[in-house]
C-alpha cells in the first residue's frame, strides 16, 4: 500500500518537473522574439540621404521692398545685340540665380553688346558674372562694364573663377555691358555664353 502511494506521488512529480521544464522552453522561446523586435534598428548613413536629397542653392534676388532695385531681367536693352539677350535662371558656380540674363560674345570676334539705361534711382551694378557649368574649362571671357561710353571695370571670367561685382553708376545715363571670348578654337567662331547673375542697378530710395 505505501510502495503503490510512493510509486504515485514519484509519477505526479515527474509530470509537475516536466510541465515545468516546458514552461521554462517555451518562455525563453517566446521571449527571443520580443527582445529581437525591441532592439534599435541599425543607423541609417545620413550622408547617403543627404546626398540624394541634396539640390541646387539658390542666389534670392534682393526683395524690393527695402530698397530700389531694378533688374535687368526686367528692362529691355537696346545695341545690336539687345534682342538676342536670354532673361531667366542661370547657374553659375553650382548656385541658381533666378533673375538672370545671358548672352553670347563670340570667340575672336568684337561684337556690339546690350546697352542699359538707368532708372533715376540707380547708385550701384551688382551682378555675378561666369559662364554656364557646361563650358568648356579652356574657355576665358573678358567683361568689360562702360558707363557713358568710360570703361568702368574689366576683369576675366571662366566656369571655375566667376566674379561678383559691385560697381559705382550714381550719375550715369547708360550701362553697356561688353564680353570678348576666347577659347580652344585659333580661329575663333566658336560662341561662349556669359551668364549675369541675379544683375540689377540697385540704390536706396
Amino acid at each position: 500500500m505505501w510502495r503503490g502511494r510512493t510509486r504515485v506521488w514519484t509519477l505526479i512529480g515527474s509530470v509537475i518537473a516536466a510541465l515545468a521544464v516546458m514552461l521554462v522552453l517555451i518562455h525563453l522561446t517566446s521571449d527571443a522574439p520580443s527582445e529581437a523586435a525591441s532592439s534599435p534598428a541599425p543607423p541609417t548613413s545620413a550622408g547617403a540621404s543627404t546626398q540624394a536629397g541634396e539640390s541646387t542653392p539658390v542666389v534670392p534676388p534682393e526683395a524690393s521692398g527695402t530698397s530700389s532695385v531694378a533688374y535687368l531681367s526686367d528692362l529691355k536693352p537696346s545695341g545690336d545685340l539687345g534682342e538676342l539677350v536670354s532673361r531667366g535662371p542661370a547657374t553659375i558656380s553650382g548656385a541658381v540665380y533666378p533673375k538672370s540674363i545671358s548672352f553670347y560674345c563670340n570667340v575672336g570676334d568684337q561684337t556690339a553688346f546690350p546697352e542699359y539705361h538707368l532708372p533715376p534711382h540707380a547708385r550701384r551694378f551688382q551682378a555675378t558674372i561666369g559662364l554656364p557649368a557646361e563650358s568648356s574649362p579652356d574657355f576665358r571671357a573678358g567683361i568689360i562694364l562702360v558707363g557713358d561710353t568710360r570703361t568702368l571695370q574689366t576683369f576675366t571670367v571662366s566656369v571655375q573663377k566667376p566674379k561678383t561685382v559691385d560697381v559705382h553708376v550714381a550719375g550715369l545715363q547708360t550701362l553697356q555691358l561688353e564680353c570678348f571670348g576666347s577659347g580652344n578654337s585659333s580661329t575663333g567662331g566658336e560662341a561662349i555664353a556669359v551668364a549675369w547673375g541675379n544683375a540689377r542697378f540697385a540704390g536706396r530710395h
